[in-house]
């Protein structure tokens, strides 16, 4: 052997080496076990309260350093006051709304229900529960909104609790107990409405008054019980003749103790009364002399209102307000007392003509019985006011504009004020919620003024968003990411741009050269999860940088669309954070969310978003826009064909994505489908239409399927031969047995793919799946059959183009207060209920069932066609088990890849606040019942048993994630993961992988290691290199 060969054998062992350590590092995979260092980094929980529309805050000199809310989602919570994070927060059950919130003595009280009352008094540090007074039996009025209320008494600090407009209360302020009890006579035609401790008349001086409305043939008479505070007993029932429309135009003020007078204003007819508590005689004024001193009201068009101001008890402020202005599209408002000593109504203020709606609350200054009145009102399209006055000083004291977008959140629906001491001043804090859903505050400090985007609270609907690659620009960023100036570009132009950019990317070449030389990242450890909260996520007036596509496509944009008509585009890569936002006022109902372009070389992605609202003639319009999916903005494609918005003059029935594409815009084709049985695409190019009348011969779907229909029908396109015609004909109906109606419905979602065609025996053999694609599955429930037998569901698997019944089974004694679900993928159907037990003795609780179908129930046997056809006349075999489940379930999905071959999970949203990850293993149908036999064992079947609850099952682990209602999932470019998105409430989004991460480096996999691990060896190498050459040359010659 040569020195030269014995060189190049040693190179070839350098790189032999070198190339199995790079080997061994990309080969490596990662055990999906979530330990604590973990929590955090894979996913992100963001806690949603919903819309306040009441308030309460301790008043303080200094302010409150938290302010308690109450919301439309059955949310009772505390917020930081100067950052607007979540301090805590109870969520109450649907049926449970908030009547009342009072902060009392550093606890809060709420009055909640409706089925139910309760009565809670919450610790107002950490919102645990102190007492729940919930009288057994008692709901509220049905209905109605009033009939709850509660006042302090002055003299021993409890209770006195109103409910259901007929039963009054003392109650222990400490314990929650009863002191006594009051309730109208059974039958009465009054129902009270509210509560109030004041002054009393004659020789009683401890009064409490309920106040109440009797029913008469056209209107309501007022009725005032005055009842002893100590011993509940009735001192006298005064009964006043009056003539009131509704309880919305009644107002109790005053009062608060039994040495300040109360008062019950109310409108009637043409004019503004009121009646001093204890007396049975009103003092009327007419609205024209009022209205005479509030010159913003000459040109009035609608009926006046009163408004509550949230005026502590023993104030007699309130607003009168009403719609003006020729277009109806303005308000105003005036400020109104009740003098003491004469009993009559003072003019104090008129807050003028302004557009749109305005909001009041009011607050006394620190330490003083001082009022400041605050009206909040919409100044233009991209600003919003507040205006302070200044009762005392009979001025206003501020009047801001802030920025307030109408596209994102239209106009003002609740405001709080408070104001507070510091130093020698008085500083000022404004809280308000506005029509989009969000919670803003405004402080004269600016660090601590913050917004929360609570739309996100009423998410109805999830879109995917795969963002564009680095390398691929846009109409909008260049290939620098940089966004592009309106100007076109020679070749010259192009190529400098693009050296440009070249050169701009080697400025990160020392950087990432210096990580690795870093002796610190040698021995780095995983990734350190990062704190956010959900006011951060999204601070208004922040620039957005270009969004590009991670390394494995794991970083999406999530489009949310709400039942307040929002859309909400956050950042799946950077905790949620808030993108972009826009809102469609005015009674958009957002119908569908569809992304009918994906982001391409020059092309960004494009959102569809269909809507229905009602135009001035009170008919259904359908409304479609195009927007821009990174930017949310309106795509102008310059091209007739492509308007960024239009409508149809119909109603919504259905939308579907058709498999055609638009040639020039490269964007795949909706189909609506209106009340009127019409037909319209989306584009409506020629090309378009063209396509769509071949297409529309194999067109065939659904209408109507929702939950608590009575029947399924089918439907197929008919298309004129000029397209000028496109209707909807009914092709088969199938009517359910009487008392059945939808309880649930699934279908295969349309991206699924299935990777194997059959499933392999312990023998080898192969069961094929059965791969219709046009299958749906049913589930109805009958909840009072005939002959008092027991509530059953049933099950059935229908085929959408011929409406054949496929499969049908029947589950006796179910529940009915449980929800049902069910969701479809493959060959497979899950779904979900609670069962009440066969029999008396028999054990009740969940039920998940599982149903696989196949070809045949033969091995190695299928169809003679080798395409399939609805039209055919075989049947699937299907295979079917329930397995006892140990929680309660309310939303379901099952996990996507992107080819389909990592196994299947199905994620059950719980009641428990979290979100579980069950493995298709072990709802397998074919888990043997007995003892497995060999080919059993070989097949790795799981000996049947009930699902256990394995902690090691949830994605949320300890995360508290409220009011799930739907769980979407997307893939990602790696096989084994795909992102989770649970919401309805709250959200969540995680990163799972069902079959573990066996494409991909482990997280804590160290790169610096490796590289070090390769210097190590070449240094080694070269410096044995010469020594071993010499003992071979010694080798030769001795």
């Amino acid at each position: 052997m040569t020195p030269s060969s014995s060189r190049g054998l040693h190179r070839v062992a350098f790189w032999t080496v070198t190339l199995w350590a790079v080997v061994l590092a990309y080969v490596a995979t990662t055990v999906m076990a979530l330990d604590e260092a973990q929590a955090g980094i894979m996913d992100w929980h963001h806690k949603w309260i919903g819309t306040p529309h009441m308030s309460a805050a301790p008043r303080t000199v200094r302010g409150s350093n938290t302010i308690y809310v109450a919301t439309d989602k059955n949310v009772v919570a505390a917020i930081r006051a100067k950052s607007g994070e979540l301090v805590w927060r109870q969520v109450l059950r649907e049926d449970e709304p908030v009547h009342d919130l009072r902060a009392i003595s550093g606890n809060l009280l709420t009055l909640t229900g409706s089925k139910e009352f309760h009565s809670r008094l919450l610790d107002a540090k950490t919102g645990q529960v102190l007492w729940d007074f919930s009288p057994a039996g008692e709901g509220i009025v049905p209905g109605s909104a009033f009939g709850q209320a509660v006042t302090v008494t002055s003299e021993d600090s409890n209770l006195i609790i109103m409910n259901q407009g007929a039963h009054v209360r003392k109650v222990s302020a400490k314990a929650g107990t009863e002191l006594w009890h009051w309730s109208a006579e059974e039958g009465s035609p009054t129902t009270y409405f509210s509560v109030l401790e004041s002054k009393g008349f004659g020789d009683n001086n401890d009064v409490v008054y309920v106040l109440g409305l009797q029913r008469g043939i056209a209107a309501f008479s007022l009725e005032v019980v005055a009842l002893n505070s100590i011993t509940g007993k009735v001192i006298k029932t005064f009964n006043i003749k009056s003539n009131i429309a509704a309880f919305e135009d009644t107002m109790t003020l005053g009062g608060g103790s039994t040495g300040k007078p109360g008062y019950i204003v109310w409108l009637e007819q043409d004019h503004l009364k009121v009646l001093t508590l204890g007396g049975d005689k009103a003092t009327q004024s007419t609205l024209k002399s009022i209205l005479s001193e509030i010159p913003s009201f000459e040109e009035l068009v609608s009926k006046l209102e009163l408004v509550d101001v949230g005026l502590p008890d023993g104030h007699t402020k309130f607003i009168l307000s009403g719609t003006v202005g020729e277009y109806n599209d303005a308000k105003s408002g005036g400020l109104l007392e009740i003098n003491e000593k004469s009993g009559k109504f003072v003019v104090l203020n008129d807050f003028g003509e302004r557009t749109g709606f305005s909001t009041y609350s009011a607050t006394t200054k620190p330490g003083t019985d001082e009022v400041v009145v605050l009206r909040a009102f919409r100044e233009d399209s991209d600003t919003g006011g507040l205006e302070l006055f200044d009762v005392t000083e009979d001025q206003v004291t501020l009047q801001e504009i802030i920025p307030l977008e109408y596209e994102k959140y239209s106009h003002f629906t609740f405001a709080s004020l408070e104001l507070y001491s510091k130093g020698q001043g008085i500083q000022t804090r404004i809280y308000f919620s506005t029509m989009d859903g969000s919670f803003h505050a405004y402080s004269d400090v600016e660090s601590e003024r913050w917004y929360r985007e609570e739309s996100l609270a009423y998410a109805r609907d999830v879109e995917f968003v795969d963002l564009p690659e680095r390398k691929l620009w846009t109409q909008d960023v260049n290939e620098a990411g940089q966004v592009k100036e309106d100007r076109s570009l020679t070749i010259v132009g192009r190529y400098v741009e693009r050296l440009s950019s070249h050169i701009a990317q080697l400025k990160g070449l020392p950087g990432f050269i210096l990580s690795y030389a870093n002796p610190s990242s040698l021995f780095s450890k995983a990734p350190v999860a990062t704190e956010y909260s959900e006011v951060q996520i999204g601070a208004p007036n922040r620039t957005v940088e270009p969004l590009y596509r991670d390394q494995f496509g794991l970083r999406k944009l999530l489009i949310f669309s709400t039942d307040k008509g929002k859309l909400v585009a956050v950042d799946s890569g950077n905790k949620g954070q808030i993108v972009w936002s826009r809102y469609y006022p005015w009674g958009h109902d957002i119908k569908n969310i569809v992304i009918v372009r994906h982001a391409n070389v020059r092309l960004p992605p494009i959102l569809a978003v269909i809507a229905q609202t009602i135009d001035g003639g009170r008919n259904k319009v359908i409304r479609t826009y195009r927007l821009n999916a990174l930017t949310g903005e309106d795509f102008q494609s310059g091209n007739f064909f492509f308007p960024a918005s239009a409508w149809i003059p119909a109603g919504y029935l259905g939308a579907f994505k058709l498999p055609l594409e638009e040639p020039d815009e490269k964007t795949q084709v909706l189909c609506l489908v209106d009340d009127r049985m019409h037909i319209t695409t989306f584009p409506s190019t020629d090309v378009v239409l063209e396509a769509f009348k071949v297409f529309s011969d194999d067109f065939y779907f659904m209408l109507n399927n929702k939950v608590g229909a009575k029947q399924l029908k089918g439907y197929k396109a008919i298309v004129s031969a000029n397209t000028e015609r496109m209707d909807v004909e009914p092709t088969w109906t199938v009517p359910f047995p009487e008392g059945e109606e939808i309880a649930a419905f699934a279908e295969r979602p349309s991206y699924e793919i299935m990777a194997s065609l059959g499933r392999v025996l312990g023998d080898r053999g192969v069961l094929y799946k059965y791969q219709n694609p046009n299958f749906a599955t049913v589930i109805t429930i009958n909840r009072k059959p005939k002959q008092g037998s027991a509530p059953y569901l049933t099950v059935y698997l229908v085929d959408v183009v011929k409406g054949s019944i496929l499969y049908q089974a029947t589950h006796e004694n179910v529940g009915l207060n449980q929800p049902i679900l069910a969701t479809q993928y493959e060959n497979n159907v899950v779904y979900t209920f609670w069962s009440e037990g066969e029999t008396s003795t028999s054990a009740k609780g969940f039920q998940v069932a599982s149903l696989e179908l196949y070809e045949s129930k033969v091995r190695n046997q299928r169809t003679k066609s080798d395409t399939f056809s609805s039209f055919s006349t075989e049947r699937p075999h299907v295979m079917a088990q329930s397995f006892p489940f140990p929680h309660s379930a309310i939303a379901i999905g099952v996990t996507s890849t992107k080819a389909g071959i990592s196994a299947k999970d199905i994620l059950f949203g719980l009641s428990r606040q979290s979100v579980m990850a069950l493995n298709r293993r072990f709802l397998d149908p074919r888990r043997p019942t007995s003892a497995p036999t060999a080919m059993e064992k070989e097949e790795m079947l799981i000996p049947y048993s009930a699902i256990t609850d394995d902690p090691r099952l949830f994605l949320s682990y300890s995360l508290e994630v409220a009011g799930v209602k739907k769980i979407a999932t997307a893939p990602t470019l790696l096989e084994s993961t795909t992102v989770v998105v649970a919401y309805g409430q709250d959200v969540f989004v995680t990163r799972h992988a069902p079959s573990k991460t066996f494409d991909i480096l482990n997280e804590d996999f160290s790169k610096s290691q490796l590289m070090l691990t390769i210097v190590v060896l070449a240094v080694v190498l070269f410096v044995t290199a010469p020594m071993v050459q010499k003992k071979m040359l010694k080798e030769l010659w001795y």
